[in-house]
């Protein structure tokens, strides 16, 4: 009789059996990696990208196999905001090459999350058939090896009332290595908070200010964005309510967190204002 595996929870190694009912044939043996061309792997949100491109390039589409996964090449498809869901996949992958597709995200943020994998960028398309054409057009260029560069360093410029909503962004950020600084976790206790600030702020390498009603009412946030525009730090404006920024700032695009997730309803409130914090900010950055 072949041998067979069960889920009986007392292994360290799941879903294989602990060995216990080796007797009545139940095995432990890890099942031997599969080996692919090309595998194609993307968060849930995309699933079906990967399975066109499986289909249309000859390769497999990481949701649909199980076990572990060796392959030649792995292109990573993603957003930015789905690298938590990405991450238990591409465990079981080891592949000789990878290639990350980076969908209207910041490659530079999204990209510190692979080091070593040649990068390259497609703009987010709500339209299906825009979106497939600048993803067949990206991947048809030569790979290029990316160089490794520092993940860059965020000062986020919040209100207090805010920073319940804006923590799992903020972890988000932080697990593919940005730096960021935000008041509320980043300044020592019983030191002098101001230095901190000020500090921080001089050396970041991109500002973003988190609009909300509190965040228009705050002195400090308006001081804080003063600071950035005189420093020439790239400013990034993000509104969680969707109403317009202060007049000094008016000049500057704002990411708006509620029009992403009307225009992308499958996002969760989190991933939307994940999505707006990882938007496009070095690819050419101008001061604010």
């Amino acid at each position: 009789m072949a041998p067979r595996r069960c889920i009986c929870g007392r292994s360290a190694h799941l879903p294989l059996c602990d060995g216990s009912h080796a007797a009545e044939g139940w095995s432990c043996e890890t099942l031997p990696a599969a080996r692919h061309p090309r595998i194609y792997a993307a968060g849930p949100h995309h699933h079906t990208v990967a399975d066109r491109l499986a289909h249309a390039r000859r390769g497999g589409a990481l949701h649909r196999l199980r076990g572990p996964v060796e392959a030649e090449l792995l292109v990573i498809i993603t957003d930015g905001a789905d690298l938590d869901d990405l991450a238990p996949a591409l465990a079981r992958v080891r592949a000789e090459r990878r290639r990350v597709v980076v969908l209207g995200a910041d490659p530079a943020l999204v990209g510190a999350a692979f080091p070593g994998a040649s990068v390259v960028w497609v703009p987010q398309a709500d339209h299906p058939a825009v979106l497939w054409r600048q993803l067949v057009a990206a991947l048809d260029q030569p790979e290029q090896a990316r160089a490794s560069t520092p993940a860059p360093t965020v000062f986020l410029s919040h209100a207090t009332a805010d920073e319940t909503r804006l923590q799992p962004a903020i972890e988000a950020l932080r697990r593919v290595g940005v730096s960021v600084f935000s008041c509320g976790d980043s300044i020592p206790g019983g030191t002098r908070w101001w230095d901190h600030i000020r500090a921080a702020l001089h050396a970041a390498d991109r500002f973003v200010l988190v609009l909300s009603p509190a965040a228009r009412a705050s002195t400090w946030c308006a001081f804080e964005a003063g600071a950035a525009m005189a420093w020439d730090k790239p400013i990034q404006l993000v509104s969680l309510d969707g109403a317009p920024p202060p007049s000094f700032l008016a000049h500057l695009q704002m990411q708006d967190v509620g029009r992403i997730q009307a225009l992308r309803p499958w996002l969760t409130a989190d991933e939307a204002l994940i999505e707006a914090l990882l938007a496009p900010l070095s690819r050419s950055p101008t001061p604010g």
